[in-house]
């Protein structure tokens, strides 16, 4: 089985076994063995849920440290637009900016720029491919690997297209060298992000070999360390210290931006993998068949509701729309361009996107029949109330489990306690 990254883990000696996180997983990736929480890494989609409600604060985040790329010629930092939002509305999204250059990165490029690139190659890529539909965004890694774990059957309909970060990260990559005159292995570029499902597609992408980003750092870590430069530049800032070529946009981060950008009538837009997952059933089940586009966020109210980041959502979603209000600039796409590199497969995922291969499902479909219907044989044996003292989150969890030896039917309180009733 392929080992996978996912960015954060378990610290056991917090553990308590107390079965939130487990109780949470939309995918059914947690178990508690002993007494304490144990992830299963080929079912995990890192969205997060599991840190939210862990009330030990046992599962703990996993991000690169700065000190990765600190020793390259040239330090290029991306963040999420999710960042800007982190301040007050009234900052300018230039002031931090400056902070970065000041904590020592040499350049600061923000995605918003790619975000209307890739908008306008939705649109036309859609016009040119009308099928199948909806199409679903790819920007949600989170949203994408739930797709590979829970709905393999709707892999077709995520979106063929590269995503603005990492359109970016190649610009950056591919154009710099020859601007500066330097090796492109003494540049780094580092991500900072909302979400641990974007520090894990940079880690381990679902779509292509490798990230073009050396690293990811948290919404978080990166807010403490530029707080006191922010307070301190923004006392002495001058609207006249903002360069001419400078664009922001508040680009994907809040719930709809997307949609707005790739201007499609028939569209939805939705958040919170619970609201998510009713409406991926109702695609699987032929139920929307008007729509023909889905943006889809793992975390409520799209990217400003990711657990890496430090301000309440709601507050942080306010500050956007302020800072959109205020800051946003128009960016211009050269929509011939546009054109070409969509005719080039420039804008294209490397691979497409496949089914995640786990345990639960072997690739031999005659094995996998007997599974199921063993599965289904132990399930009729089982109470059926879900109550978790087994340690899976469900009894159809607990028969997978026991039918590929992974589990005891003693670990069952119902089937014990029957057992010694009848004397076994």
């Amino acid at each position: 089985m392929e080992r996978f990254y996912h960015a954060h883990r378990i610290d056991h000696a917090k553990c308590r076994g107390r079965r939130r996180c487990m109780r949470r997983c939309p995918t059914e990736a947690i178990r508690v063995k002993g007494g304490k929480a144990v992830i299963l890494e080929d079912l995990c989609v890192d969205c997060g849920d599991c840190m939210a409600v862990c009330p030990s604060g046992a599962i703990v985040p996993i991000s690169d440290p700065l000190a990765e790329v600190s020793g390259r010629k040239y330090k290029v930092a991306v963040p999420s637009s999710v960042l800007y939002s982190q301040f007050e509305s009234s900052m300018h999204p230039y002031v931090v900016h400056l902070a970065f250059k000041e904590l020592g990165f040499d350049e600061v490029v923000d995605i918003s720029v790619s975000c209307s690139v890739v908008a306008r190659a939705y649109i036309k890529y859609m016009e040119k491919n009308p099928k199948p539909r909806p199409m679903i965004a790819s920007d949600c890694p989170a949203i994408i690997r739930l797709i590979q774990v829970k709905y393999p059957g709707l892999v077709e309909l995520i979106s063929p297209l590269d995503v603005p970060r990492e359109v970016t990260a190649r610009e950056i990559r591919t154009q710099l060298p020859a601007k500066l005159g330097i090796k492109p292995e003494d540049i780094g570029v580092v991500y900072v992000s909302p979400c641990p499902a974007k520090i894990v597609s940079i880690k381990q992408p679902a779509e292509k070999a490798k990230s073009w980003f050396d690293g990811a750092v948290r919404v978080r870590d990166m807010y403490s360390l530029l707080l006191p430069h922010v307070v301190a530049l923004k006392s002495r800032f001058d609207i006249s210290q903002v360069p001419k070529n400078f664009r922001f946009n508040v680009a994907w981060a809040v719930l709809g931006g997307l949609t707005s950008a790739v201007k499609r009538q028939n569209w939805l837009a939705v958040s919170g993998l619970d609201h998510v997952m009713k409406i991926l059933n109702d695609i699987e089940n032929s139920r929307l068949r008007n729509v023909d586009f889905v943006e889809a966020f793992a975390c409520m109210l799209g990217c400003v509701g990711g657990p890496f980041n430090i301000e309440n959502p709601y507050v942080s979603r306010t500050n956007s729309i302020k800072q959109r209000e205020r800051y946003e600039s128009e960016i211009e796409v050269d929509e011939a361009d546009v054109e070409r590199k969509i005719e080039e497969g420039y804008y294209l995922l490397e691979s497409p996107v496949l089914p995640r291969p786990t345990k639960y499902f072997d690739t031999d479909l005659e094995t996998s029949i007997k599974r199921m219907k063993e599965s289904e044989r132990v399930l009729q044996k089982l109470p059926q109330t879900d109550c978790g003292w087994c340690g899976a989150p469900t009894c159809m969890a607990f028969a997978e489990d026991l039918v590929r030896g992974e589990a005891s039917v003693n670990d069952c309180i119902f089937l014990r306690v029957r057992e010694h009733d009848s004397g076994g």
